[in-house]
């Protein structure tokens, strides 16, 4: 499994983007990864592409599935507008 690039994640959107990304770089498609994780493919789809939020409990077991992590970290400041 190659390891993929860490990304800031700032809106749901964004969160949308990473885990199609992380599916897609795994090779799994949206039907494994509902028979996976008992999720209809639909709801996957409407994950993928923002048009429904699910609850954090959701996203973490399909990264789960996935092989992947949520990580918290902080935010970079730009120093200059300190």
């Amino acid at each position: 499994m190659e390891p993929l690039a860490t990304q800031s994640i700032r809106s749901l959107r964004q969160a949308a983007t990473a885990l199609r990304a992380v599916r897609r770089a795994r090779g799994i498609t949206q039907r494994q990864l509902a028979e996976v994780t008992g999720t209809a493919q639909s709801t996957i789809s409407d994950i993928e592409t923002g048009v429904v939020s699910v609850s954090l409990d959701v996203y973490l077991r399909l990264l789960e599935a996935l092989g992947a992590d949520l990580t918290v970290t902080d935010r970079k400041i730009n120093q200059d507008h300190s």
